[in-house]
């Protein structure tokens, strides 16, 4: 039983479309955590920001952000949601990672 609790959560941590759906609550903790990271408020995260953002989501158990704490990967994290490559996280990307 462990062993295959296991697997399931390596799999949801390394293959995009198999982790589970937010709740609401989880979804508006990921959101006040979004704002709180956001220091200058642009609505946008900079590399800095994303790391405070990963830490509080870390912090509130969400997603995979204590998986990316937890190896250092907060740079291949950031690469990944910032899609067009422009050097900061949007929601709009953040929500197209998560629908991966």
């Amino acid at each position: 039983m462990k062993v295959t609790i296991l697997i399931g959560a390596m799999i949801a941590a390394l293959i995009p479309g198999a982790a589970m759906a937010q709740s609401d609550a989880e979804r508006e903790a990921a959101q006040a955590n979004f704002r709180q990271a956001d220091a200058n408020n642009d609505r946008r995260l900079s590399r800095s920001e994303f790391r405070a953002f990963i830490d509080a989501n870390a912090e509130d158990g969400l997603g995979r952000a204590s998986t990316v704490r937890r190896f250092g990967a907060y740079d291949r994290a950031f690469d990944r949601a910032d899609r067009n490559g422009n050097g900061i996280v949007t929601p709009a990307e953040l929500a197209a990672v998560q629908s991966d």
